[in-house]
């Protein structure tokens, strides 16, 4: 059923004028991980500092269960499964590996889906235009060819479910800083998640893959996706790390900010994020494997953006007083 209804996108697809596709393919690349980091960045930065905290939370743990349950279930892309299936041409290089569950859907589903529950009272119209995006994001990735219906539907389940856990997650906190001022709570959080991080690097670096080849080619290399896992393991590590250290630490604020305020964290956060993401990324392929070395600048990135240029801001912010 989930064949015959890509078939039926298909047809539907290649019977429209050629940009409507680019226009789908260019939506689709929103979903991608770093357009949606940065987002979320901004708000974290410059916005509401706790709705950037929950959105990053939410979209860090999705992330991180979506490229697990690639790895354990490793569900062939459509065109593999049914050779009639041909996806658009521009989607098939952002479609590498499993199919299953949609990153796309899974990384939109938690980071929009977030602002669509925290807006939900006081910016109605904010719900109404993240949640009308999830959805075209979703409908995107089987007009495209490159996810059932099936990958689509359980990645918005598992946003859903990882929102609603933040949310309790989040509440859980409130109430222990409420009860005991100074607690080690979010320590005891931190080291949760680094040691179910390891975990889960051990799994997807030991585990057996399916080795299927076509005309001498593999299918999917299983490097390919151990990448993703341990990417995912250090932005979820990175984050949880980060998150401590600031609030400890940093405690900055997001509230009655200038315009000109504004800007000066945009140019400073972005510039130094951007030299972190590069910089490292080059320097620890040197010194490791690649797939380590995507997992140290991944984590190294989230310290950095989330509470080292939070410590930047303060500093310039203390000085201008």
């Amino acid at each position: 059923m989930d064949i015959s209804f890509l078939l039926a996108l298909q047809e539907f697809r290649e019977s429209l004028p050629g940009f409507i596709e680019t226009i789908f393919e260019y939506l689709s690349k929103v979903g991608d991980g770093p357009a949606l980091v940065v987002l979320v960045l901004i708000v974290y930065w410059c916005v509401d500092k706790r709705a950037g905290q929950f959105a990053f939370l939410a979209f860090g743990t999705c992330n991180f269960v979506s490229q697990l349950l690639k790895n354990i279930a490793c569900v062939y892309r459509p065109w593999i499964r049914d050779a009639s299936i041909i996806p658009a041409q521009g989607s098939i290089e952002g479609a590498a590996g499993y199919s299953f569950p949609s990153g796309h859907t899974t990384g939109t589903g938690s980071a929009l889906g977030s602002f669509a529950w925290l807006a939900r009272k006081e910016h109605k119209w904010v719900t109404v235009v993240c949640v009308l995006f999830i959805l075209l994001m979703m409908f995107s990735r089987n007009f495209l060819g490159v996810h059932t219906p099936q990958d689509v539907l359980v990645g918005l389940v598992l946003a859903i479910i990882v929102i609603a856990l933040t949310n309790v997650f989040f509440s859980w906190m409130d109430r222990c800083d409420a009860k005991q001022p100074g607690h080690k709570k979010d320590i005891a959080v931190m080291v949760i998640v680094i040691v179910i991080c390891a975990a889960s690097v051990a799994f997807v670096d030991l585990k057996a893959y399916p080795l299927d080849y076509v005309n001498g080619a593999l299918l999917v290399d299983p490097e390919t996706m151990q990448k993703g896992s341990f990417e995912a393991a250090g932005i979820f590590a990175g984050l949880a790390i980060a998150w401590v250290l600031e609030r400890r630490l940093v405690a900055f604020t997001t509230d009655n900010l200038t315009k000109r305020t504004i800007g000066i964290r945009l140019v400073v956060g972005i510039i130094i994020s951007v030299a972190v993401y590069l910089g490292g990324d080059v320097i620890f392929k040197v010194i490791m494997p690649y797939n380590w070395a995507k997992l140290c600048a991944m984590l190294l990135l989230m310290i950095v953006a989330v509470f080292i240029v939070p410590l930047v801001f303060n500093k310039i912010e203390k000085r201008k007083k």
